[in-house]
């Protein structure tokens, strides 16, 4: 029988872990930029240790929030009464591959936060900054697989609103467009710097929360106006 608090309770897991995210990102203050030299890294880490070991370890939580949401939302676009393309599995392929690679970056963080940066020398900081800051570039090529599979499901079966699909269109762009950025050594458009997060990570994180709106309001087997 159909429980419709299943469908909601996605919806509010994928609210749950954009709100999860930005916490996180916010907790241990600004970080040093991408392209910052190790020392200025080091001595970010030995004021914001505490809130920076922290901010890694919400990404644990914010992950298994983010899977049951993909779980979920693959569940709803596979209910249309056209024969299944392929593009809900392909949607849960890239949510998966997301996560661990997010769990990655978490673990990344958990490790440089840990211990004192003195005990790691500034060759090893480097190395594990770098890491860190090409995770959004990395992550970025699986959530375009999540938005362009969602979209291109949910326009094919009006499963979606148009304005959610054209968003999922454009952040797919962008988040295309920002794994080009482990060309970028320095400036806006370096790896893990602003110009990634404006065009890989804000309409990602707008589009999940649309997408998490429509789980909460449609009910299974209806379709979006």
């Amino acid at each position: 029988m159909y429980n419709v608090r299943v469908e909601r309770s996605a919806g509010y897991a994928g609210i749950a872990f954009i709100i999860l995210v930005i916490v996180a990102a916010l907790l241990p203050g600004t970080p040093p930029a991408p392209d910052a030299p190790a020392g200025d890294v080091a001595a970010f880490l030995e004021v914001h240790r505490s809130m920076w070991l922290l901010s890694g370890w919400l990404g644990l939580p914010a992950t298994a929030f983010f899977l049951w949401f993909i779980v979920q939302l693959r569940a709803y676009l596979r209910l249309v009464p056209q024969l299944d393309d392929g593009l809900p599995t392909y949607l849960l392929t890239g949510g998966v591959t997301a996560a661990a690679l997010a769990l990655l970056l978490s673990l990344v963080q958990i490790v440089m936060g840990f211990r004192p940066p003195s005990e790691f020398g500034q060759p090893a900081i480097r190395v594990l900054y770098d890491i860190f800051n090409s995770a959004g570039a990395v992550i970025s090529l699986p959530a375009s697989i999540v938005t362009f599979a969602a979209s291109q499901s949910g326009r094919r079966h009006n499963s979606f609103p148009g304005g959610l699909v054209v968003l999922g269109y454009i952040a797919t762009i962008g988040a295309l467009i920002s794994t080009l950025s482990v060309f970028v050594p320095n400036g806006f458009f370096v790896m893990g710097g602003l110009g990634t997060l404006i065009l890989g990570l804000l309409p990602f994180t707008i589009w999940v929360v649309w997408a998490s709106v429509v789980l909460i309001r449609i009910q299974r087997g209806e379709t979006a106006a």
